[in-house]
């Protein structure tokens, strides 16, 4: 089904592009921060069995896993906040207008860890803006796809692998572009040891000074390599749970005129 954003655009409503990884319980399913794949068990009490191929009436079954870990998630302020915030209260808009846009980290020495970091900064992430400054208009979505873009990124276990992350001037330039969401297919948008300093997520919500809790992170995505850089339709979907994170599923939607 068509649907109309203006006189001019539309989107297909029928050709959505899924740039969310599936949470699965097996060992080749995506996860980090040095959890186990998530866990899926039948309910089994004296009275009650929840797994059909164990003679119950239906599958019942529990599901142990974090948000953070297992999958594609998003993310408000509640995250690193003392107070407590639910992504459920924070996002209140589904649909929003997004920009995809690719770069290739570049390679620095960490002398603190001594260890070779790949850093998104502020200089990769304004040249790849700057190719697309006719498309910014009204866009609320930053969409970060880094390159190379390989497959593993399906079922990569992040764990104590040092991924890529986001310099804090980097996230400055975000801010100052008016992004409200962030999205990004790495586990984080900070470096996996950091001493708990967490500057990008600080910085990206302006927590505590001036806490921009409207604003979200979407991690863990991945975004096909036929899927061109430019402008989308973009549907956040979370799950109405009071927690600081939700798994989500994120698709895309061509923008047509």
């Amino acid at each position: 089904m068509k649907f109309r954003l203006n006189n001019t655009d539309y989107i297909d409503s029928s050709q959505p592009i899924d740039i969310s990884i599936p949470m699965s319980p097996n060992e080749n399913s995506v996860r980090a921060w040095y959890c186990d794949p998530l866990e899926l068990k039948p309910v089994m009490t004296d009275r009650f069995i929840g797994d059909v191929n164990q003679g119950g009436a239906v599958n019942f079954r529990n599901l142990f896993m974090n948000p953070h870990a297992h999958g594609t998630h998003t993310e408000c302020v509640g995250h690193i906040s003392k107070e407590f915030y639910s992504i459920n209260q924070c996002l209140k808009e589904f649909h929003f207008k997004g920009l995809l846009v690719s770069v290739d980290p570049e390679a620095q020495l960490n002398n603190e860890y001594n260890q070779e970091d790949f850093i998104i900064t502020r200089e990769l992430l304004s040249a790849a803006l700057e190719k697309h400054q006719q498309q910014l208009e009204d866009v609320k979505v930053l969409i970060v796809r880094t390159l190379p873009n390989s497959p593993n990124k399906l079922s990569n276990n992040y764990s104590n692998t040092n991924p890529c992350y986001f310099s804090k001037t980097a996230v400055e330039l975000i801010n100052e572009f008016g992004f409200t969401h962030l999205m990004v297919d790495l586990p984080s948008i900070d470096r996996e040891e950091d001493g708990g300093e967490l500057i990008g997520h600080h910085t990206f919500w302006e927590y505590p000074e001036n806490t921009q809790a409207e604003k979200t992170i979407t991690e863990l995505i991945f975004v096909p390599n036929e899927v061109k850089d430019g402008n989308y339709l973009v549907n956040i979907q979370i799950t109405a749970l009071e927690n600081d994170a939700s798994p989500s599923k994120i698709t895309l939607y061509d923008i047509k005129s």
